[in-house]
């Protein structure tokens, strides 16, 4: 028997091993994509310092770990609740993180876990009636709810992936950007132009709940009907905060399923969407609330376009 080759072949199956047990610790220890996404020997600082760069909005929300980096910046700075924005920053949601940024044209960015997002440029001007903001995603989920502003002289929003541009003036759309791929999904209310950045003249348009994939080297594919569960996981997951300013008017429901509230607007003929909240109350299927007051909604309409009112029903 040669001794050598046992204790050579038990060697190699030690160290298979071992790569196997790393890589087990490695990943439970919560190690992940999202994290390799932060720039080498980058610097977390405990005190946020403001950018050089104009201020474009503020945090509305974040859960877990986000981190801003400012343009030129060699440090980090996690992101809090109310702390400004700055052109040309870039905000990377970790494993579990989320964020959601109020701009000053009150579009809002809700980013998912794994997120990558460069906010490229936001210049908005209520005096001159000019927007124009452009927005780099280089990898993961977020979506976007623009602001339509139908009065301004020049109003232009637009996000890109390595494989396409989404055009957009007043729209709801999420964004999910893969190495080599794209999908974009409109939701309510939306006009989206979409092309490949290889062929920006071939225009693809996207309407209500409807989505279309863009590869590296394709077109975008067919437009296809969003399904009803896909819209409800996409409202779970990126909706807004959960409650905000309901108390501080009237609110109008356009629908909801079971206790969960899709599709909110506060205030009279306003567009908001602030996602998923909770709702005590009958199992109905759809519902349309006229007024609310604080959390107690006082007038409710159930089925499409009925009038009953069922009286009071209570949102969390």
């Amino acid at each position: 028997m040669n001794y050598n080759k046992i204790t050579g072949r038990k060697f190699c199956n030690f160290f298979i091993i071992l790569v196997f047990v790393t890589l087990f610790i490695t990943l439970g220890s919560g190690f992940s994509l999202a994290e390799n996404m932060l720039p080498k020997k980058l610097v977390i600082k405990d005190k946020f310092a403001p950018g050089k760069k104009p201020v474009i909005g503020k945090v509305l929300s974040v859960q877990e770990s986000v981190i801003i980096i400012h343009s030129g910046d060699a440090s980090g700075y996690k992101a809090e609740k109310e702390l400004p924005v700055f052109e040309q920053d870039t905000v990377i949601t970790q494993e579990k993180g989320r964020i959601e940024i109020l701009l000053n044209d009150e579009s809002k960015l809700i980013l998912a876990s794994g997120t990558k997002l460069e906010l490229t440029k936001s210049v908005y001007d209520s005096k001159k009636k000019k927007r124009s903001s452009f927005f780099n995603m280089l990898i993961g989920k977020a979506r976007f709810l623009v602001t339509k502003l139908s009065n301004f002289n020049s109003s232009e929003f637009k996000v890109k992936t390595k494989t396409a541009v989404m055009g957009v003036r007043g729209s709801d759309f999420v964004v999910t950007a893969k190495p080599g791929i794209t999908e974009i999904s409109a939701l309510a209310k939306t006009s989206l132009e979409v092309t490949n950045t290889l062929w920006p003249d071939k225009i693809t348009m996207l309407a209500d709940y409807e989505k279309t994939i863009v590869k590296k080297d394709s077109l975008p594919s067919p437009v296809e009907k969003i399904p009803a569960d896909e819209i409800n996981q996409i409202q779970n997951e990126l909706g807004g905060s959960i409650g905000s300013n309901i108390s501080q008017g009237s609110v109008i429901i356009n629908k909801f399923s079971g206790n969960n509230v899709t599709n909110i607007a506060i205030g009279t003929g306003s567009e908001a969407n602030l996602g998923t909240v909770k709702i005590e109350g009958s199992d109905v299927k759809g519902v349309i609330v006229n007024e609310g007051k604080a959390s107690n909604v006082t007038n409710v309409a159930i089925g499409d376009g009925a009038k009953a009112n069922t009286s009071s029903i209570i949102i969390k």
